[in-house]
């Protein structure tokens, strides 16, 4: 029932999405391309057609995370689908020997009809990827559905508890599924009564450069819309006399101008803020000190895993709910440093200190990452048997 009122409200509302769509389109946020291929499941199916597994990922972060999956399966055919311009465009120039397309929303029409028309052995969903659609009809075509990564943030968490019935009855129509954290294992086993898998974070799985001979940068990553302000006053706090620069990477690239706008009659000509995609490690090779947005708001915080590989002194505000056991972890190694009431003054005390800091974690990154990795090849070998 829960699932003809899910597919009946998409007919209703339809016209609706349509002019968002083309809203979108207005302001950037969408081509006409992803438009009709998302809105519309419209592609030159020609040039698609059989596929040993379809990869999909969301966005950014979620691309970075099967550099491993592409490299194991490598001999096998791949579709990559993603979501966002920029993850499309990123995938584009990261895989180019593979087909990138963008995955139809999730409206029974347009899931029926693509895989009708496109042969696909096993999907693989990546993170938090729930599409009722896609679950129920790819199992009708007898395709392996497999969740990686899989993350639930407490909100989601709480509101699948409400759909029991629903949660449980999608939960059977994935035939493996692998928690990104033991946290997260409990939480799908939990809503799915499915089995739920461990072998570790895919994140995780990435080249660690670690530089000794950092200057004295500040790095300000992730940072929400709804913390430029906070940001700006951290900032104030800190002595800069000792500092080389401060670089903000805002989350959402569309908002930089108006972060410029918020610092442009500060006089401090050390302030730069980063405006393109794919760059942030290139940041994190040349900083010190990294402070992660999403934990001065109730966003739960952002990933630390990237800025670490980089040799980065880690700081983070309060909320990090969706990377708990990370911070927590990086914590008791002395790698990272959560502030326990989002006091502004406090944070910019701890930047100042870990910037004066000189001792060396190098050793012990190396062997948290290598720790992280060790069990990963177990994930892919399941994944290839099922």
């Amino acid at each position: 029932m829960i699932i003809f009122s899910y597919n009946f409200l998409q007919v209703i509302f339809f016209p609706i999405f349509i002019l968002i769509a083309f809203y979108r389109v207005l302001i950037k946020k969408e081509t006409l391309n992803s438009l009709l291929q998302k809105l519309f499941c419209l592609f030159k199916f020609s040039k698609i057609s059989n596929y040993e597994y379809l990869i999909h990922f969301s966005s950014i972060g979620e691309l970075n995370s099967i550099d491993f999956l592409i490299k194991k399966l490598k001999e096998k055919k791949i579709l990559l689908s993603c979501s966002t311009l920029s993850s499309y465009s990123l995938a584009n120039n990261k895989y180019e020997r593979l087909d990138i397309i963008f995955l139809p929303l999730d409206f029974r029409w347009n899931v029926v009809n693509f895989l009708s028309r496109v042969k696909i052995n096993k999907i693989i969903w990546v993170d938090s990827e729930i599409w009722p659609n896609w679950l129920i009809q790819s199992t009708k075509k007898n395709i392996k559905n497999i969740l990686v990564n899989a993350r639930l943030s407490e909100k989601s968490y709480l509101r699948w508890r409400n759909f029991t019935s629903l949660s449980k009855e999608l939960g059977k129509k994935y035939n493996l599924i692998f928690a990104k954290s033991m946290n997260d294992k409990k939480k799908f086993e939990s809503i799915f009564f499915n089995k739920v898998l461990y072998f570790g974070n895919l994140k995780f799985y990435q080249s660690v450069k670690l530089n000794s001979e950092k200057k004295n940068v500040v790095c300000f990553a992730s940072i929400h819309k709804n913390e430029f302000g906070q940001i700006k006053e951290i900032i104030k706090h800190i002595n800069n006399i000792k500092i080389d620069e401060f670089i903000i990477i805002p989350r959402h690239i569309q908002f930089s101008n108006q972060l410029k706008k918020i610092f442009r009659h500060n006089n401090n000509l050390k302030i730069s803020i980063l405006d393109e995609f794919g760059k942030n490690n290139k940041v994190y090779e040349k900083s010190k000190v990294v402070f992660m947005g999403g934990s001065l708001i109730s966003h739960g915080g952002q990933n630390p895993i990237e800025p670490l590989s980089r040799g980065c002194k880690i700081i983070s505000g309060f909320h990090v709910d969706n990377f708990i056991e990370v911070y927590s972890e990086l914590e008791n190694l002395l790698l990272a440093k959560t502030s326990k009431n989002n006091d502004l003054k406090e944070i910019a005390s701890m930047i100042e200190e870990l910037m004066i800091n000189e001792k060396n974690n190098d050793l012990i990154i190396e062997k948290y990452f290598k720790s992280k990795t060790e069990n990963l090849g177990l994930l892919v070998n399941q994944i290839k048997e099922c």
